[in-house]
């Protein structure tokens, strides 16, 4: 008995460690099967008018408790009239209060002169996939993919939408429409957008938008994705 005592040590040895493997293997496993992500979306800037010839500091937005954060900027002229682009969108960070430092840009604006139509229907509804124009042929709300401008008269509820299909001055979006529009509600067949991630470690950050143009005024909007934890 005593010559296999140690051969059933070392046998019991192995068997340990091979069922701790297991146990460890298993258990990561699962508790990497339970993470999950923390995000939120936040409006930071309603749109907002840009006059011609002025600049807009938008929101003093505190994320210094985000891992990540994704700025998501949108930009259009609200005027019928040839914009030549200058001024643009920039971003300032902080790393603490009052301590402002460029990081992003300025990028600027798509120089040309939108066109313009109205809505149709009365009224636009939350919810809807199609608008009805008075011409959609008028500029390019009728050319697949582009995202066009809803000019509500309460600035702060308009909204962008992007073309899908177009028949006989019915456009058919790609996404609802978020917000219902009176009748005759001006459009804009132009919107500029960008995507920015912001590093970690950033306290503060602010978006600055320069309508350089002198005739034309245009209007942006902001939002933020932060990531908060896993």
């Amino acid at each position: 008995m005593k010559k296999y005592a140690g051969k059933i040590m070392k046998f019991t040895l192995i068997a340990l460690v091979c069922i701790c493997l297991i146990f460890v293997g298993t258990t990561s496993h699962q508790a990497q099967a339970a993470l999950a992500m923390s995000q939120t979306l936040d409006e930071v800037d309603a749109w907002q008018a840009v006059t011609a010839g002025t600049m807009v500091v938008g929101s003093e937005e505190d994320i210094s408790a985000n891992y990540r954060t994704i700025v998501c900027i949108e930009w259009a002229p609200i005027e019928a009239v040839a914009h030549d682009g200058s001024g643009g969108v920039s971003i300032e960070i902080s790393y603490a209060d009052d301590n402002w430092i460029h990081f992003w840009g300025p990028v600027g604006f798509t120089a040309e002169t939108v066109a313009t139509t109205q809505t149709a229907e009365d009224p636009t509804s939350a919810g809807d996939t199609t608008v009805t124009l008075d011409d959609s042929s008028t500029g390019d709300f009728d050319v697949v993919g582009r995202k066009w401008f809803i000019k509500d008269s309460t600035i702060g509820n308009s909204e962008s939408v992007r073309t899908k299909s177009d028949s006989t001055n019915v456009v058919t979006l790609c996404q609802d429409t978020l917000r219902q529009h009176a009748v005759d509600s001006n459009v804009y067949d132009r919107v500029d957008e960008w995507v920015v991630q912001i590093p970690g470690g950033v306290a503060y950050f602010r978006i600055l938008t320069n309508n350089g143009d002198a005739d034309c005024d245009g209007a942006f909007t902001s939002r933020r994705l932060n990531l908060t934890g896993l």
